[in-house]
């Protein structure tokens, strides 16, 4: 384990308040009552809203009635389109900030399924969301911890980059990080990045988490 992989695992820890969670059984759900596998007449017609097309986790902005839209959105490389949404508004909504919004683990994300062309849930992915103020997009690095602690800490491959090429570190945080693990019948991907890039000045820094569910083959 890398010393700054050491770091922020006792700094999600600490957050957190206690251990990070063992892995949960995948027929519960990857993402409340989403799962991929799951075709679009199988989705939840209640609990989600603003569907919309979407593109490597953000919104094209061509706004959808249902899940069944789907194939208004441009398909991809591989032929599945990509829908994002949003979670229905909590009735503890008024309660706090806690409680607003969508969010997993506590971070503001854009959620979307990924559809091929029989209807069919391919993927899923979980993007933190760039818009978020910036003390949350500060610590979007940690939504990386705690996937990992959902999933499992064991049987990750990761690789990771070194400052260069204009990049710098972040509060002396650099993370530029991909890892990848096969968990029972998924394979996730996760991204995680916290660095300066080159152009970036004052408050303006890349801090992100990417999570993206798949269905394994092979």
């Amino acid at each position: 384990m890398s010393y700054w992989l050491w770091v922020v695992c006792l700094l999600a820890v600490a957050m957190l308040g206690g251990p990070l969670r063992a892995a949960e059984d995948p027929e519960q759900g990857d993402l409340r009552d989403l799962r991929v596998g799951m075709t679009v007449d199988q989705l939840p017609a209640e609990g989600y809203t603003d569907l919309a097309c979407g593109h490597d986790g953000g919104a094209l902005g061509l706004a959808l009635a249902g899940w069944r839209d789907f194939r208004r959105c441009p398909a991809d490389a591989l032929g599945r389109h990509e829908v994002t949404f949003a979670f229905a508004a909590s009735p503890l909504a008024a309660l706090g900030d806690r409680w607003e919004g969508t969010k997993v683990a506590g971070h503001p994300v854009i959620p979307s399924l990924l559809i091929d062309e029989q209807g069919v849930v391919q993927g899923l992915r979980i993007v933190t969301d760039p818009d978020a103020r910036l003390y949350l997009k500060k610590k979007a690095f940690l939504f990386g911890i705690r996937v990992m602690g959902r999933y499992g800490r064991d049987g990750w491959t990761c690789t990771e980059a070194e400052p260069g090429d204009g990049r710098s570190p972040v509060g002396g945080m650099f993370i530029d990080r991909r890892c990848e693990k096969t968990w029972h019948d998924r394979h996730l991907i996760l991204d995680t990045d916290l660095y300066r890039a080159a152009g970036q000045e004052g408050r303006e820094f890349t801090g992100a988490s990417r999570l993206l569910i798949l269905k394994a083959t092979g």
